[in-house]
């Protein structure tokens, strides 16, 4: 056997570092601080986010080449710096469609992928802050929510990192103004920024040098080509005159001249010109175009007027209601509660509305209105009595709120009891409800339907309905505390505490409070927590109810800013109030709460106990995210306590837990405390290992605890 050669220098000193590295220091001696910067991560697959091409697209010639040669001069010119691309116009003038072309015109040149936002710069929800915005860039680019920071400044700068060197194209839809989309621009990038606004983002042009390019009505040539597109060349070059005043009262716009266009394919033995004359007779106006005059508006209305009264009486109530919907989009289920109408009508019903362009498709079995529709369906809802109106927004949030709850039980994580009763006659019809397989499926809806969520908590609270405007957000704890433990969740919870207070609730008022501190929690906001927790405990004893729960909330709080001889009196309070209620849920989370704070002060037989009383209970409720919880404090008790085999008993029993649970934060903290249990061992290549593992994860998260496992991975 041939004698290995000893690699390392004679002073001991070397590096056991395998494979790449983006951040490695190697030193004998170093005199201040040492910070690693992580690399960034690289999702699994690139992002493709790109929304359909569309259908019909005609003409924009011009338009096309001007973007074609910005992209070629930035090319050759100044490949580090960002072209930012601004398509400004007003409403139903196509900016999005010719955006959306180009985009998948030009995609094969940006291998790293495409973004897609809808800022909503002037939908029915408010504009999407630049807080919110990052956010939604920073999961797509594989960022884990959990990690996100709250501060907008530490948002930008994850931002700005991500996509530093990536050939992206950022597409941002619906951009009200400048100030929201600044915080959104990169540094310096190979991407692509594109953007489409009804303002003209002057500020953008001035300071960062955007090219704006104006998108104005087609040119009547491209006008004609697109009704022939849809309507065939031979019917349209049969009547030029009547189709040339046809594409005139539409006003050039592609919105209107689709909507004219299908409305003449549903009657294809009535004459182009009769079509055009009746057009020219409109008498209202749609006051959103007000860029536009007082002729041309009338028109743009009654093109939308036209489908609207060839709708049948179902359909055209279906459409008038869906002007009440608060969120962006909504599912056949939803549209079905809302309407009170059979699912499988409802979808018959919506699919017929997208087929004349009423409303777009948004995915499957998914629907949102052009902007310009909604507020066109809004006038016509009018058509409704007040009471009608009321009870139909009363059912699509009791959908919701039930819907959420129904979630809310699959992902099974929740703390304490049920926080409030829902009623039989509340319950929407067995046809509208959904029957969660798994806890994926549960995520799953709630990823998909999160804005809308949110938009229904904001409408029940502006519209009185202080019930669900309380008992949504609630609902909704368990994902927050999943998947979204940001500002979404604080602000949802500083709703549900108003509409408590404003119903007089002093129960509601103690689970919001309690919730609201759970959410302050998790963003590090750890005094103020503590603060909105013991509000709830006072409202807890004012009630004369029990306070176990509010109690243990406190405990965990005092756990987290290291008073652990307080959090010890609290929680023991939470086990005797526990222990007198026979609530097995509420032991078990105080002796889990408990166990670091005996840890903290170095009382390890206690902390251990603790754990283990606790793990019995979670086996016993069948509770597999307490368990996996318990056994990696149990591990990293014994890691303290230098007790390496009793470490790995307890991390290798937590670890499967974690995968089969999908909890892949908690997966890399019990790989973490196996690496360091077996290099404590002296078994350096399975510690090597298990950080690596646990390095992918973090990494593929986004998560900053990777700077921590780089770290330990360096460390002697």
């Amino acid at each position: 056997m041939t004698d290995r050669v000893d690699p390392r220098p004679p002073d001991g000193s070397h590096n056991d570092f395998p494979g790449t590295a983006d951040n490695v220091v190697q030193a004998r001696q170093i005199l201040g601080g040492v910070h690693f910067h992580t690399g960034r991560p690289a999702p699994a697959t690139a992002p493709r986010q790109l929304p359909p091409r569309p259908t019909h697209f005609t003409g924009r010639t011009a338009e096309l080449a001007r973007l074609e040669s910005l992209l070629a001069a930035s090319d050759a010119h100044d490949p580090a710096t960002l072209p930012i691309t601004a398509l400004v116009g007003a409403p139903g003038v196509g900016k999005t469609a010719l955006a959306v072309h180009w985009a998948h015109v030009v995609g094969d040149r940006f291998p790293d992928g495409h973004l897609y936002l809808n800022l909503q710069g002037y939908d029915a929800s408010p504009p999407l802050s630049p807080h919110q915005a990052l956010e939604n860039l920073l999961v797509s680019l594989g960022v884990s929510p959990g990690s996100i920071l709250p501060e907008l400044d530490a948002r930008a700068a994850l931002y700005r990192h991500m996509v530093s060197g990536r050939r992206l194209i950022i597409f941002l839809d619906n951009v009200r103004s400048a100030a929201q989309l600044r915080p959104l621009l990169p540094g310096t990038s190979r991407s692509l920024m594109l953007v489409t606004s009804r303002s003209q983002l002057s500020g953008l042009v001035v300071r960062e040098g955007a090219q704006r390019i104006a998108i104005g009505p087609l040119r009547p040539q491209d006008a004609t080509d697109l009704m022939r597109s849809i309507l065939g060349r031979e019917r349209v070059d049969a009547e030029p005159v009547a189709s040339a005043k046809l594409a005139r009262h539409c006003v050039h716009l592609p919105l209107a001249l689709r909507i004219a266009a299908e409305r003449a394919a549903v009657h294809p033995f009535s004459p182009i010109e009769a079509l055009a004359s009746e057009l020219e007779s409109g008498s209202q106006r749609l006051d959103v175009l007000t860029t536009f005059d007082d002729d041309e508006t009338t028109a743009v209305r009654e093109v939308f007027s036209w489908s609207y009264r060839e709708l049948s009486p179902t359909a055209a109530r279906t459409f008038r209601l869906l002007g009440l919907v608060p969120g962006p989009e909504i599912s056949v289920l939803a549209a079905a509660a809302l309407t009170k109408l059979p699912p499988d009508q409802a979808a018959r019903v919506l699919g017929g509305l997208a087929g004349l362009h009423l409303l777009e498709v948004a995915g499957q079995d998914r629907y949102r209105f052009h902007d310009l529709l909604r507020d066109y369906a809004r006038e016509r809802v009018s058509e409704e009595s007040e009471q009608d109106r009321s009870d139909a927004l009363r059912r699509l949030l009791s959908w919701y709120l039930f819907t959420a709850e129904d979630a809310a039980a699959a992902l099974d994580v929740r703390r304490g009891p049920t926080a409030f009763d829902r009623t039989t006659s509340d319950r929407p019809a067995p046809a509208l409800t959904i029957n969660f397989p798994s806890r994926t499926a549960a995520m799953n809806w709630c990823e998909t339907e999160f804005a809308n969520l949110l938009a229904a908590c904001r409408q029940a609270a502006e519209m009185g309905e202080d019930v669900v405007a309380w008992q949504l957000p609630i609902a909704l704890r368990s994902f927050f505390q999943l998947r979204r433990p940001t500002t979404d969740w604080v602000t949802a919870s500083e709703t549900a505490v108003a509409a408590a207070r404003r119903l007089g609730d002093r129960q509601a008022e103690a689970i919001t409070l309690r919730s609201l501190g759970a959410a302050l929690s998790y963003r590090g906001a750890y005094e103020e927590s503590l603060q909105r927790n013991r509000e709830a405990l006072a409202a807890s004893r004012e009630l004369g109810q029990d306070e176990g729960w509010c109690l243990n909330s406190i405990g965990d709080c005092l756990v987290s800013l290291g008073r652990f001889s307080e959090a010890i009196d609290q929680l023991d309070q939470a086990l005797i109030a526990a222990e007198r209620n026979g609530d097995a849920s509420l032991a078990a989370h105080s002796l889990e709460n408990i166990a670091p704070a005996y840890r903290g002060l170095g009382r390890y037989d206690e902390a251990i106990d603790a754990l283990e009383r606790s793990l019995a209970m979670f086996r016993g409720l069948g509770r597999a995210y307490g368990e996996a919880l318990v056994l990696d404090k149990l591990a990293d008790t014994y890691l303290s306590l230098r007790r390496f085999d009793e470490a790995v008993h307890f991390a290798s029993k937590a670890l499967p837990l974690h995968e089969d649970l999908g909890n892949r934060l908690s997966e890399a903290a019990t790989l973490r405390i196996l690496a360091r249990a077996f290099k404590s061992n002296g078994r350096a290549a399975e510690a090597r290992d298990h950080w690596l593992r646990a390095l992918v994860i973090l990494e593929d998260l986004g998560h900053p605890e990777g700077i921590d496992v780089r770290a330990e991975l360096l460390a002697p």
